[in-house]
């Protein structure tokens, strides 16, 4: 039976009827395509109400949150546009446009949401990465996902979030620890053009900040699990993603960084 396209099998799944002047739950996630083994993820950007879903209360819920993270679509979709410049190839991208405050696609099934009229939103975040990961998998083995967050903790730097080297098993399995850390991984390269990462990467005992550690994106999709796919979670600063201009700088220092990485990590196949 042929594969059908996942903006068909996402239509014709049921449930997904909504009246005429909505946006369909597709509408609300940004999906593109890619041609490189990597994939950028940003679940907590989006600004738009997701029809008919009530706000969020977060009861029982810890560390519950509806503020967006500001910018981070901006800046996903400004990073896969420099990193294509740079590579000559597209990575996958999937951008929530649907609210925090509605539902929210880093947490797992039961704490993302309260109101079933929000699954179809869900799952066409979640249909979207898993499709990306399988079709990255079957084209080049091995490949590296990164989930764009904000924080406001420390404004100018970046928490890593591997939830202490588990969602980036294969990669250092294969390369060492110089693949997450060193200074042609993406990190080790970002601090070595002047940013503040946390923890840094000369400590390689210290222990990931237990708030930023990683969460559902990283913890499903990591290379721990069946995808082969290393996930990394970054939370850039509320500095460093304060607006248009500073959004295009940083996008551009983690796609010199992804780049690197890629040259060194990603490119052959056979390495």
């Amino acid at each position: 039976m042929p594969r059908l396209p996942l903006l068909a099998l996402l239509a014709a799944a049921p449930g997904l009827v909504a009246a005429p002047d909505d946006p369909k739950p597709e509408e609300l996630v940004l999906v593109r395509q890619g041609t490189l083994p990597v994939i950028v993820s940003a679940p907590h950007g989006g600004r738009k109400p997701a029809p008919g879903v009530p706000e969020r209360a977060g009861t029982g819920v810890a560390q519950f949150a509806t503020v967006l993270d500001a910018n981070t679509d901006l800046l996903a979709e400004t990073f896969a546009a420099e990193l294509e410049k740079r590579l000559n190839g597209k990575p996958w991208v999937v951008v929530a446009r649907f609210g925090r405050k509605y539902l929210d696609a880093n947490r797992p099934r039961e704490l993302a949401y309260e109101s079933d009229k929000a699954a179809p939103h869900y799952d066409a975040y979640h249909d979207a990465l898993t499709a990306a990961c399988r079709a990255v998998k079957k084209a080049s083995g091995r490949g590296l996902l990164l989930d764009l967050h904000g924080q406001g903790e420390t404004k100018d730097a970046v928490y890593r979030g591997t939830r202490d080297g588990q969602t980036v098993t294969l990669l250092v399995d294969r390369f060492g620890r110089a693949a997450v850390t060193g200074k042609r991984s993406v990190l080790g390269h970002l601090e070595r053009s002047g940013y503040t990462v946390l923890p840094g990467c000369a400590d390689e005992k210290a222990k990931e900040e237990p708030r930023f550690r990683g969460g559902h994106v990283v913890g499903t999709y990591g290379s721990h699990t069946g995808y082969g796919i290393d996930a990394v979670q970054l939370e850039f600063g509320t500095s460093l993603r304060a607006d248009k201009d500073r959004c295009l700088k940083t996008a551009r220092d983690l796609a010199d960084a992804v780049a690197v990485f890629h040259d060194e990590y990603l490119k052959d196949p056979g390495k």
